[in-house]
């Protein structure tokens, strides 16, 4: 007996609500395992650095007030010169008594590292005396120096000296960079006859800092 038309229809129908369906289920599995393996992916890659900056913040020790200079940064002083009862005094702009201490006109030294010292001075008259013509060498009422003084080991060690140009009465810039132990002072010898121009831009001392690993 042949099957009827209508009978063949249904079959068709039925083969492929069959075949449909199948293709869902597969593409929904297919689309579950998936997404579930990247879920956890992102899951594990969030969660891990969470934890080690955790762990980490738990083993950073607090910062000391010295830190900015243990990591290698400077320290800079600026001063200015002052008339102090017909002498002179420096006055810093921003004072560190913890680096460098005012000791009278001279500096003392309060840590050990590296120094870079910048002096200017400028006189109100630059009458200089010679001794003879003036290719000979000034006297001290034209010399300017710097130097340094540790009793315990070095004594007068000459860091800066200038002499006073006697067109501008100054002796324009000086510096240079030294190594300086705590204890030691930064004594200042300047003319003492003849009066200095304090003004900031023709007489300053700058003193930049920097920790010695």
């Amino acid at each position: 007996m042949m099957p009827q038309p209508t009978q063949h229809s249904l079959i068709h129908v039925l083969l492929l609500w069959i075949t449909i369906l199948s293709i869902i289920q597969a593409v929904f599995i297919i689309f579950f395992f998936t997404a579930g393996h990247r879920g956890l992916s992102q899951n594990s890659s969030t969660v891990t650095p969470e934890g080690t900056v955790q762990s980490q913040a738990n083993i950073t020790p607090s910062p000391t007030p010295d830190d900015n200079l243990l990591l290698g940064k400077g320290q800079m002083l600026t001063y200015k010169a002052q008339e102090d009862n017909g002498d002179f005094k420096w006055v810093a702009h921003n004072p560190s008594d913890s680096l460098v201490s005012q000791y009278g006109k001279d500096l003392q030294i309060k840590k050990d590292g590296y120094y870079f010292l910048i002096l200017q001075v400028t006189l109100k008259e630059c009458t200089c005396t010679y001794n003879g013509t003036s290719k000979n060498k000034t006297t001290s009422e034209c010399t300017v120096s710097v130097n340094w003084n540790n009793s315990l080991k070095e004594k007068n060690r000459v860091l800066l000296e200038g002499w006073i140009n006697t067109n501008t009465c100054s002796t324009g810039l000086l510096g240079m960079v030294t190594v300086l132990p705590a204890g030691g002072k930064l004594e200042f010898k300047l003319p003492k006859t003849k009066k200095i121009d304090d003004r900031e831009h023709l007489t300053h001392l700058d003193i930049i800092y920097m920790h010695k690993p």
